[in-house]
């Protein structure tokens, strides 16, 4: 995963700016999630936030799908963080280390 920056535990994320987007992400429509971030990052937006509250279980699939979103979000020069407040998302986010990779707001 190079290209990643790690976020120390313990360390905030930087400051919000006045200038991102929250986006429900849902990975059975990844294209019309990944349209959408596209769409902001277009319009000048520093950060896009995914809200990963609505979903049951954060498996492979939709790890792929998010790792792939950052990835796009970098090339622009913004990053993607991740809304998420279950703990069994936390948990999986803690096990694959994503937790260092995504601000988690």
């Amino acid at each position: 995963m190079s290209g990643f920056t790690l976020l120390r535990r313990g360390t905030k994320p930087p400051a919000q700016s006045a200038a991102r987007a929250s986006i429900e992400y849902l990975p059975q429509a990844y294209p019309e999630v990944e349209a959408a971030v596209d769409a902001e990052l277009r319009q000048g937006k520093e950060r896009v936030v995914l809200n990963l509250d609505t979903l049951a279980v954060l498996d492979t699939e939709a790890l792929r799908g998010i790792i792939s979103l950052l990835r796009r979000a970098r090339l622009r020069g913004a990053e993607i963080a991740l809304q998420a407040s279950q703990a069994e998302i936390l948990r999986i986010l803690s096990i694959t280390g994503l937790d260092r990779v995504f601000a988690v707001v």
